[in-house]
């Protein structure tokens, strides 16, 4: 952990706003909400109109504001609003895959000069010098406890940008990971003349070269853009932690046209976060699930994970939370192990298409109602700030694998379901990302603490005693060893339809899964359902998206189709099992939230006795998380029944937090309610 407290803090300055009238008397109030850190979002159009003249006269004065109000700040960089010249003089303009020109444009999040090729060797010189332009200003600040490097990194749209420095650094990527054109024509079954004549993707039904590309663009990329920034910044400040956060985190990316593989970019900084890529307001029991599920994957990719857009609802005249909302998101990140909460954003936005867009205060400078659930949680947090820091969040019996190649195979595959040959998809399945989410809505519905994990990180895979692959169509045989050692001590593997389905080129598995000594089977035909089920306990139970027969050798089938072939199938390996499925459990369920996936999911993983909840109705719509420091544990309650929740405690209790009140052993939590009780074992 970079901090001996949690960051509890909120964006201030996107320029043009707010203006600089209203900046000493923002700076003054933040405190009144228990806010204690700004950040300050540098433009660099704004601050460098002119090629080499920098002006950081609305920087410098909101720094002094900052020094006099004892306001800690974070300064993150808005790279992707270039100056014009970036654009006139290095022709940085973007090019499409038609050769149409995406001109730099303007809207709320980006006020002018959206978006450049960083590949492009002159606009990346110019970027970064202004980054350590800004360093070196600023280094030396003593209120300064953060940089963030990058605004809401990502590629897109799919094709991002097709001119010749990107074929070119295209051309480059590919010599590095495949060393001389003849292996990556016998890799992929391709006939390139040459690395400087590779031609860039123009639509997703090839497969192998937009998977390459985005591969390229999503993660090469992105992690060279972060870094270049990183160490322009290091160049100055040698102590300071760095952080990037992206806008839509690769869980929950529902396109091509939206892509960072978090896992790989998260590589050039210090630590990572995300904006909130949902819905806002928390006001049913999916929103809440999905909610947790977010921060959960989150500290997937890092345990120093932060919140870095917290939205008092998106505005624009639509939408906007209530305090209960807000109060359930902050206990939610910090009960799932957020190090750094900070809000997007203090004054509504007033310019661009995000006009009225969040804001713990209007336009004018008067708080909204969150602001008080903002400053309630505030004053909480620094009171039991001491239990917080340090503590990890208990680790479940069971995790989610994931897994970026499957992700993107699964959305280039939707990617080709278009009218013609374009990168438009029409009616996505949206596989992989339903399947993952489906899982996770099951599991914790059944009251069961769940994980997310990395398949770069199959090594931990010993920490848990069943995991789940959602369509994890790109089974690389290197991970086959940790499955093995898995399932010899007697982990349970649940395996989604499409498991094993591509080689790691792209192709169609001809014959067996790639899958021994695990398993030896062999996928006889798939389709595409609509509208069929499966007989469960005399009720029939509908089964999505893709119906596939599989041949298992020497396995036992668990469930079959109306036509009698299996289902569901499993084998023994050591003392686990592998269950292989000939649907999609977690999408399906992610679809109609039938409950017979809970039973028959329970039922799978009664073998292995995993830990549920002790305290948890999530049918009843009461949650619970925990996090463990030494000998304690902060049991967390969510309680959104409609009756109070008293729950008798095991161990000493030596706080209670948020809306919690405790009579001896027992802890009673409102209806609508949040509460956190701090317990050491006897």
């Amino acid at each position: 952990m970079f901090f001996d407290e949690i960051i509890h803090g909120t964006h201030y300055y996107r320029s043009p706003a707010p203006l600089p009238e209203e900046w000493e008397g923002d700076i003054s109030k933040l405190a009144d909400f228990s806010l204690d850190t700004m950040q300050i979002r540098i433009n660099w159009r704004w601050n460098e109109r002119k090629e080499g003249e920098y002006d950081f006269s609305d920087i410098d004065r909101l720094m002094d504001l900052a020094e006099k109000y004892d306001r800690k700040v974070i300064i993150q960089f808005l790279l992707e609003c270039a100056p014009q010249y970036v654009y006139e003089k290095y022709e940085g303009t973007r090019i499409g895959p038609r050769g149409e020109f995406f001109r730099p444009g303007s809207h709320g999040a980006f006020y002018g000069g959206w978006l450049p090729c960083f590949t492009n060797p002159g606009v990346q010189r110019s970027a970064f010098k202004f980054v350590e332009k800004v360093a070196e200003r600023y280094c030396d600040r003593k209120n300064i406890i953060l940089w963030n490097a990058w605004n809401e990194i990502r590629n897109r749209p799919i094709e991002e940008c097709y001119c010749p420095h990107c074929r070119k650094a295209f051309g480059e990527y590919l010599r590095k990971k495949f060393g001389t054109i003849e292996n990556l024509n016998n890799f992929y079954h391709t006939a390139e003349e040459s690395f400087e004549t590779i031609a860039l993707p123009a639509m997703a039904h090839g497969y192998w070269d937009i998977y390459e590309f985005k591969k390229f663009k999503g993660a090469e990329c992105l992690y060279e853009y972060v870094r270049l920034v990183y160490d322009a910044i290091r160049k100055y400040d040698k102590s300071h932690p760095i952080m990037c956060h992206v806008g839509g985190t690769s869980g929950f990316q529902i396109s091509l046209s939206d892509v960072c593989d978090d896992y790989t970019v998260a590589k050039a900084v210090d630590f990572w976060g995300t904006s909130i890529p949902m819905t806002t307001n928390m006001c049913s029991h999916i929103n809440r699930v999905d909610f947790m599920m977010l921060n959960d994957y989150l500290r997937s990719i890092d345990e120093d994970y932060f919140l870095h857009e917290i939205y008092p609802g998106l505005g624009r005249f639509v939408s906007y939370d209530t305090p209960s909302s807000m109060t359930c998101k902050l206990y939610t990140a910090l009960s799932t192990g957020a190090k750094g909460l900070i809000y997007w954003q203090y004054r509504a936005e007033r310019l661009g298409h995000e006009n009225d867009c969040a804001g713990l205060v209007r336009m004018d400078g008067t708080p909204r109602e969150v602001a008080y659930a903002v400053k309630e949680f505030g004053e909480d947090l620094k009171k039991n700030m001491k239990y917080f820091v340090g503590a990890k969040v208990k680790s479940g019996d069971i995790a989610i694998i994931s897994d970026f190649n499957s992700q993107l195979m699964s959305e280039i595959e939707d990617g080709c379901k278009c009218k013609d040959f374009s990168f438009d998809a029409v009616d996505p399945i949206l596989y992989y990302r339903y399947a993952h989410a489906g899982m996770y809505r099951l599991l914790r519905n059944a009251n069961f603490n769940v994980d997310y994990l990395s398949i770069t990180n199959i090594y931990r895979i010993n920490n848990y005693k069943a995991v789940y692959f959602p369509y994890h169509t790109m089974l690389d045989s290197s991970i086959i060893p940790h499955l093995q050692k898995f399932m010899e001590n007697g982990g349970i593997i649940i395996a989604d339809e499409g498991f094993g389905m591509r080689q790691l080129n792209t192709w169609m598995q001809p014959y067996d899964i790639d899958c021994k000594p695990l398993m030896t089977a062999r996928m006889h035909e798939r389709r595409l359902i609509l509208d069929e089920y499966i007989e469960i306990d005399g009720k029939p139970s509908k089964i999505l998206p893709f119906k596939t027969q599989y041949a298992v050798q020497d396995a036992k089938t668990l469930l079959t189709f109306k036509d009698n072939t299996p289902a569901v199938q499993y084998v023994n390996y050591g003392k686990g099992k592998l269950y292989l499925f000939g649907f999609s459990i977690g999408y399906s369920y992610h679809q109609t939230g039938d409950k017979v996936w809970e039973k028959l999911t329970e039922d799978i993983l009664s073998a292995v006795n995993i830990e549920k909840y002790a305290y948890a109705d999530f049918e009843n719509n009461v949650y619970e998380k925990r996090m463990v420091k030494d000998d304690s544990e902060i049991i967390f309650i969510s309680n959104y029944s409609e009756c109070e929740k008293k729950i008798a405690l095991r161990g000493t209790v030596e706080a209670i937090g948020a809306n919690a009140d405790i009579d001896g052993n027992v802890m009673t939590v409102p209806s609508n309610h949040i509460g956190y009780a701090v317990v050491r074992a006897k």
